[in-house]
């Protein structure tokens, strides 16, 4: 039973690291120190992708339901568990880009908001 738990630690890690893939540039809007941590998933995340390398993430999920004599799943995480569930079967690649796109969207998003702060605190200090 603990290496079930293990692999269900596992799971819910690699769901919250995809889900802050996605938001976590918009929560930098609110958080500037966030983007360098969201940064850093990107950056992991886009090697993933363009390299086409397995996830450690996934790698130590399935490792602990080998432990537990548990089947393991053939593909991925992201084929496996989103695949078919949130987006139609085979469209991985375009959740990919939708995804990298909101990534996108979301630094430019910061880097507007960045601006208008500075500009705001510049004329605060700047008698006028």
């Amino acid at each position: 039973m603990g290496w079930r738990l293990l692999a269900d630690v596992m799971f819910v890690l690699h769901a919250a690291f995809l889900l802050f893939f996605v938001v976590g540039g918009f929560l930098a809007w609110r958080w500037p120190k966030v983007v360098w941590a969201h940064l850093a998933v990107v950056v992991w995340s886009l090697a993933i992708v363009l390299i086409d390398y397995d996830c450690p993430l996934t790698g130590a999920e399935k490792y602990f339901l080998r432990r537990g004599g548990e089947d393991v799943y053939p593909r991925g995480y992201i084929s496996h568990y989103l695949d078919g569930t949130i987006w139609p079967e085979g469209a991985a690649p375009t959740a990919e880009k939708v995804g990298f796109a909101l990534i996108v969207i979301s630094y430019v998003g910061f880097l507007v908001l960045r601006s208008r702060r500075r500009s705001r605190v510049a004329s605060v200090k700047s008698p006028t």
